[in-house]
């Protein structure tokens, strides 16, 4: 084989990965804009101001310094129709913890109460008792 031909064979073998490699980034990058410009369909809702939407995505953020900001603007808008929606989450919340309070006493082996438990004070806010309740549950039911 005369050395020709053996350049030919290295270069068109390092062609192929190297068209490869940039096709494969072209495909990447492509998804990476189609996909950065998909809105989660909540979304949609919370900027055209829909209260059921809003109530959603304060429930998502609720926690963490963006809660503060969010609920001080829909304040300063005089959107009443979302804090009123909030504050009723916020109270069946607190009646559902008060069932679950009174259930896990009568039932203290059921992991399905204590997991339902952390999830409503997780919602809530309440880190500690949420732990503590997810504790409990994973020690009746590991697999939790």
């Amino acid at each position: 084989m005369s050395a020709h031909a053996i350049f030919y064979k290295k270069f068109k073998s390092k062609t192929f990965l190297f068209y490869g490699f940039c096709f494969a980034c072209i495909c990447l990058v492509a998804l990476n804009i189609i996909y950065s410009q998909k809105y989660n369909n909540q979304m949609y809702g919370v900027m055209n101001g829909e209260s059921g939407s809003i109530t959603t995505y304060l429930k998502h953020i609720w926690g963490t310094p963006l809660f503060n900001l969010e609920i001080n603007t829909y304040k300063a808008e005089g959107r009443s129709d979302v804090l009123s929606k909030w504050e009723e989450i916020q109270q069946e919340n607190t009646k559902k913890i008060q069932k679950l309070e009174e259930s896990s006493l009568l039932h203290p082996y059921s992991p399905e109460l204590y997991y339902n438990l952390y999830l409503l004070y997780s919602e809530k806010g309440d880190k500690i008792k949420a732990a503590e309740n997810l504790k409990k549950a994973r020690q009746i039911d590991p697999s939790l």
